[in-house]
């Protein structure tokens, strides 16, 4: 039956039952034309248009019967169903959890009528509104105020809750001797039972940081060294005290390396050109020949100032 010369609304000159299929007796009960819901493709799918029904009245029709209406698994509640659902279709749904007790959640939470714990779930008898909230299951925030002390890994084992990872530093310390309750990061590591000269164990770039690529050679310095020879603190890399161990000032540990103008290693030692107080005109080979500065000239304190 071709439809485009039949004026909207006048369905039920032919739909009446007889000339042409017309309502069920199970229809909806509406004074409505067909055409308001129905196309002129076929009867189904249907389209309802609820922006003249009252709020509060949905079970007028959806009573499982005229329309579709609750099944035997939903929530137990006497609200109306659009407090939960919306006109265009029946998921998603926003449950107003506004009457609900606190710690009663699993009256519904319990894995039939709501979702509930899943197998992985921290072992508790708390109730869910302890940790989620009711917007969303994630994120879920964990109180540990009652959770005893270097007990961590009982759930942060990379099962139950987050563990340590493959590039962990290798400690048999419990998570809260560095981390906090709050985050993994920032962490305050003990340096406290670390040997002296023993720092790069852990700061070797790949399990803690460790020199930069223009950190200065241990070698221009006399030797190898620890990190704590010059990295007075455990908390700043900062903080630094030069220390010049066994240098000689002259060949492989020539000052120049590091103390003339355009080097570039990391430091806040002062640079200057090699011929910057030249006398008589002699430019010395390096910072520690020219007669000046320690340890092969006659200056100052050896190692800790120029002058």
């Amino acid at each position: 039956m071709k439809h485009s010369s039949v004026a909207p609304g006048t369905c039920a000159s032919c739909h009446n039952g007889t000339t042409a299929t017309g309502k069920n007796s199970s229809h909806i009960s509406t004074t409505a034309s067909c055409d308001t819901c129905h196309k002129t493709t076929a009867w189904t799918p249907a389209t309802m248009s609820h922006s003249s029904v009252a709020a509060g009245t949905c079970n007028t029709c959806h009573n499982g019967t005229t329309a579709t209406g609750k099944n035997s698994t939903h929530v137990s509640t006497t609200s109306s169903c659009d407090t939960c659902h919306k006109t265009t279709a029946w998921t998603p749904a926003t449950m107003s959890h506004t009457g609900v007790a606190a710690g009663t959640c699993n009256t519904c939470h319990n894995g039939t009528t709501a979702t509930g714990k899943n197998s992985t779930h921290v072992s508790t008898t708390s109730s869910c509104d302890t940790c989620h909230k009711t917007t969303a299951w994630t994120p879920a925030t964990f109180s540990h105020s009652s959770v005893a002390t270097g007990t961590c890994n009982t759930c942060h084992n990379g099962t139950t809750a987050t563990g340590k990872n493959s590039t962990h530093v290798s400690t048999t310390s419990s998570c809260d001797t560095c981390h906090k309750t709050t985050a993994w990061t920032p962490a305050t590591f003990s340096h406290s039972s670390v040997a002296t000269g023993t720092c790069n164990t852990c700061h070797n770039g790949t399990t803690a940081t460790g020199k930069p690529s223009n950190h200065i050679p241990e070698a221009q310095l006399g030797g190898s060294m620890g990190c704590d020879a010059c990295h007075t603190s455990t908390t700043s890399w900062s903080t630094i005290k030069m220390n010049h161990n066994g240098s000689s000032g002259n060949g492989i540990g020539w000052c120049k390396a590091c103390h003339e103008k355009g080097t570039s290693y990391l430091g806040n030692m002062e640079k200057k050109s090699l011929n910057h107080e030249a006398e008589g005109g002699k430019v010395p080979t390096d910072c520690s020949m020219s007669g000046c500065h320690r340890p092969l000239g006659t200056v100052g304190s050896s190692y800790s100032a120029w002058d």
